[in-house]
């Protein structure tokens, strides 16, 4: 659902707050999503946090966090005693997710910085997500991601992709076939996933605009 972002960043650029700036219209941005998921938008982030499996006390780390929406109803489901926490490069799309948080009267913190050099301790996360962000990351930095995410769980901690997969032929939603989305297939990441040291990678179609999950265990 960042194909914006896709569209405003060249296939080979690299990533990283001081070499990308985001998107810089979060408003057009939610209006964007709300219109690929025919104002289902809530459904498809509730069903994006089903996979995550989060529960009460749980600590989460969304990497690539927009405009804090998936960030807002994950802290409904750590509550009580979890958290979250959202990074992403775009100064613009951050100051939009702590004005909604504000309003929503939770506590989120939201941090500027580079998937591949997160900015907090080892272990320190139950749960990582990257939703629609590693297809915009050039091909050469997705296996640091995934190591950084390995980094900030505990053995056992889980780490859940979602983006877009298979056969451009067989993609049915226009936005899963164009552009860098067309060009990335999330499955295509079991090898770094392992390598990095996940195990129990399975995934699968999440019947939402043609994006596709894969969801593993840090060893």
């Amino acid at each position: 659902m960042h194909h914006l972002r896709s569209e405003a960043r060249s296939a080979g650029a690299p990533i990283g707050p001081d070499a990308n700036k985001g998107i810089g219209f979060p408003r057009l941005y939610d209006l964007l999503v709300l219109m690929l998921t025919r104002g289902r938008d809530r459904a498809y982030r509730e069903a994006v946090l089903d996979l995550a499996g989060l529960a009460p006390g749980f600590h989460l780390l969304d990497v690539g966090c927009g405009t804090g929406t998936q960030a807002i109803s994950a802290c409904h489901r750590v509550q009580p005693g979890g958290s979250v926490v959202g990074v992403d490069v775009s100064e613009k799309m951050l100051a939009a997710a702590r004005r909604k948080a504000g309003r929503a009267g939770l506590d989120i913190a939201f941090h500027h910085a580079d998937a591949a050099e997160l900015p907090f301790a080892d272990g320190r996360f139950d749960v990582v997500t990257f939703t629609t962000v590693l297809h915009m990351v050039p091909e050469a930095r997705r296996g640091l991601c995934l190591r950084e995410a390995a980094r900030v769980l505990p053995p056992g901690g889980r780490l859940l992709l979602i983006d877009y997969a298979g056969p451009v032929s067989e993609r049915g939603h226009m936005s899963a076939k164009h552009g860098m989305h067309g060009q990335f297939d999330l499955h295509r990441l079991r090898e770094p996933l392992a390598a990095a040291g996940f195990e129990r990678i399975e995934g699968g179609p999440l019947d939402w605009l043609g994006l596709h999950y894969l969801g593993a265990v840090r060893l």
